[in-house]
This record gives structure tokens, sequence and C-alpha cells, in this order.
């Protein structure tokens, strides 16, 4: 008996080994997956693949150390809102459907890879609404050449002002400088203001014009009614890259971006020398000021603008929509993301309620923006959801006609044009 108890001992003992949860170890890797989502009517079609690296040099490095085992597709219902599990998957599975009531109108989604000898690792979240197709037109403000590189137009949309990027001879260019009167958005006349023009910005009443000068080295204003213009003197106008008017056109905001460091600065369009509004914040630390527009409130008690923020971990940063305030006392408010998100080029509408943004939230891979537009007093947003085709571009600010139509660049088939949506 005790023969037949000593054989059977190694069989308890594998039974038991194997029965027995597999430990986890901390310093392994589970390949994470890019998240998209397409909306189908009133369903959500959510698809995955894992992320790899393809390899030219040996030894290859990887993103991960092992693969999913399963996969479990979590998804809040707002913005901010807490994941749920909404259903487990096996590892063959790349894709699922969710009914729209299910989730609601709008979904925040991802996958989180999991395996028994890992820390689970989770996607990109990716945020998509069911919202209708808004009615958007090819905008012909700005002109019909396909090389506007960026244009402003007034809330009532009676002038336009846009820069055109032209070759003169091989490697030089002109950036000439137009103002535009419209009639139905159509250009009726039109005036050269400057051969070397700039990105240009309209006064709250739009008789002035402000932009950079890199062969002035400083800020221009150019009065409309007299034709004529001042420099105001900047320390470095390389880093301009947007510049906001005040309410009372007293004063205009800037930020300056390097490589090294960003800080926010107000000027006063009388003259004198620029006030910081913010202390350098370094680039290396991921809390700085991106090169994306400013926008001043119409009330003016905010500078809206896109910030950095990391938190001090590699895997929260995301870059937000913040309000400085014009006295110089700092941040007042900014509206928080999920992780890896890219909210950019802030716009005001005229009665200062509503604020428009670009946001990569709908794109898992980070490579293409979307339209949106948030409630300031209650923080709420909602898509501005585009024909297919019609993809938002990253290098312009959305403008505002009226507080119910905005102009935007958007790419169609690889080339960069305007359009006006009605929301």
């Amino acid at each position: 008996m005790k023969r037949s108890l000593f054989r059977l001992l190694p069989v308890f003992l594998t039974l038991l080994m194997a029965c027995k949860e597999k430990a986890v170890d901390p310093t392994r890797r589970v390949r994470t997956v890019s998240l998209q989502i397409s909306v189908a009517g009133t369903f959500y079609d959510l698809s995955w693949e894992p992320n790899r690296i393809v390899c030219i040099t040996a030894p290859c490095p990887d993103v991960a150390d092992v693969e999913a085992q399963e996969y479990e597709v979590q998804v809040a219902t707002s913005e901010l809102g807490a994941f749920h599990t909404y259903r487990t998957l096996s590892a063959d599975a790349k894709s699922i459907r969710i009914p729209a009531a299910d989730v609601g109108e709008q979904l925040v989604a991802r996958i989180v890879s999991k395996n028994k000898g890992a820390p689970p690792a989770n996607s990109n979240p990716v945020m998509a609404s069911t919202a209708f197709l808004s009615q958007s037109a090819y905008y012909p403000g700005f002109g019909l050449t396909n090389d506007v590189v960026g244009g402003d137009v007034t809330p009532d949309g009676a002038k336009a002002v846009y820069t055109v990027l032209v070759q003169e001879t091989a490697g030089t260019y002109a950036t000439p400088l137009y103002v535009a009167d419209l009639q139905n958005e159509q250009p009726i006349t039109i005036k050269l203001i400057t051969r070397l023009g700039a990105e240009a910005s309209f006064s709250p009443n739009g008789n002035q014009l402000a932009y950079p000068s890199k062969t002035e080295n400083g800020l221009i204003i150019y009065d409309m009614k007299t034709a004529t213009s001042r420099t105001l003197p900047v320390a470095d106008v390389t880093g301009i890259g947007s510049i906001a008017w005040s309410p009372d056109g007293k004063w205009l905001a800037y930020s300056t971006v390097s490589n090294d460091e960003s800080r926010l600065w107000k000027m006063a369009t009388s003259g004198g020398p620029a006030t910081a509004l913010t202390p350098v914040l370094p680039v290396h630390e991921s809390n700085y000021i991106r090169q994306s527009s400013l926008d001043w409130s119409p009330d003016g008690r905010f500078i809206a603008l896109s910030r950095a923020r990391n938190d001090n971990s590699n895997d929260k940063w995301r870059a937000t929509l913040s309000f400085y305030s014009p006295d110089g006392s700092g941040e007042v408010r900014y509206f928080e993301t999920q992780p890896s998100w890219i909210d950019t080029q802030p716009s005001f509408s005229p009665d200062g309620k509503q604020l428009a943004f670009l946001s990569s939230r709908t794109d898992g891979l980070n490579t293409s923006y979307s339209l949106w537009v948030r409630d300031v007093a209650t923080g709420k947003i909602r898509q501005i959801k585009l024909l297919p085709g019609l993809n938002p571009s990253s290098d312009y600010a959305p403008r505002w006609v009226g507080n119910e139509r905005l102009v935007f660049m958007a790419v169609v088939q690889g080339k960069k044009a305007y359009y006006s949506v009605f929301l």
C-alpha cells in the first residue's frame, strides 16, 4: 500500500503544479495592438492588429516578448468615463461589432492584450461617434490655388486673408500675403499686402492684420485703411507659430517654441517689450506648449493653446487644450483627455460658448485628425462628422463664420484644400 502511494506521489505533484496559477513575470511584455473603429449605421465596428516591427538589421528589436493569449474589449461611454469589460475574445479574434444601443452615441474603446505570463497591455484608446454627417463644401474664399498655406476669415465672412507659397526660382520661394473682399464666399477684390508675408490674423474690428516677419524680426501690424504697417520688435521670431489678438485689440499673444523650450508671451499693439505669461517650459520634460494656434476668448479671460503633458509617466503622455490667464497668473483650466490623444488647434466661437479643435482621438495610431466642438461651460464635446475621404489637417486651426459654421483645411486624395461645414 505504502509503495502504491509512493508511486502516485509524482502524479499528485504534477497535477498540483498544473493547477497552480502561472506566475506573472513583471519584466515581460505582451504584444499590444493598434485599434481602429468605424461606424456603420448604428453599429461600431472595432478591428485591431498586433503591433510589430519590420526588421532590417539583426538582432531584431521587437515591441514585446510574448504574444497575447486573449483580448479583452473594454469600453467607456464618455470621453473620460471608466472602462469596463464588454467582451473577452480568443487571440485569433481581431474584430467585434458593438451596437450603439449598448454603449450610446459616443464610444471610447481599448483592447487589452493578455497573457498569463505577463502583465496586461492596453492599446491606445480610440473614440468614435454615431453623430450625423454635417453638410460641408469647398471654401473658395482663399482663392483657387492649392498652395495656400494659411488664412483667416472675419466672423461675418466678409473678408479673408491668406498666404500663398510660390517658387520663384530653383530653391527660392516667396510667400505673398493677400486680402480679399468676399461676396457669397467668392473673392470680388484681391489686394497684395506684401511679397514676404506669413499666416496673418484679423484684428477684432477687421481693420488690421498681424503676422510674424523673419525679415523684419518682429510682429507686423498692417492697417488696411491707411495701407501702412509698423513692426513690433521680437527677440526671436523664428519660433513664433501663431498670433492671437485680445478682444479689445490692445494686445497680441504668441508662443515661442524651439527644440529645447517653450513659452507664452503677450505684447501691447502700441509697442513696448514683450511680457512673459509663463515660465520657460522645457520640451524634454514633455510638459510644454506645442507649436499650434492660439486663440483669445471673446470675453478676454483666457488664451487657449495646446499643451503636452505626461504626469511623469511615459504611458500618460497626451496633449490637452489649456486656458491660460492673460494677466500672467498661469494655467487656469485644461480639458483632460485619454493617454496618447492629441488635442490641438483651439478656436473660440464668436460668442465664446464653443471651442472648436482637432483631435487624434479617432485614430489609434495618431496619424489623422477629426473635427470636434466643446461646450466651454459644461466641457461636453461632439464630433463634427465629415464625409468619408475629407480628413482635417492639423496644419490649420478651424475658423468660425458666425457661431454655427467652421472653415477648415482638409486633405482629399493627397491634396490640401479648404472647406466649410455647418454645425
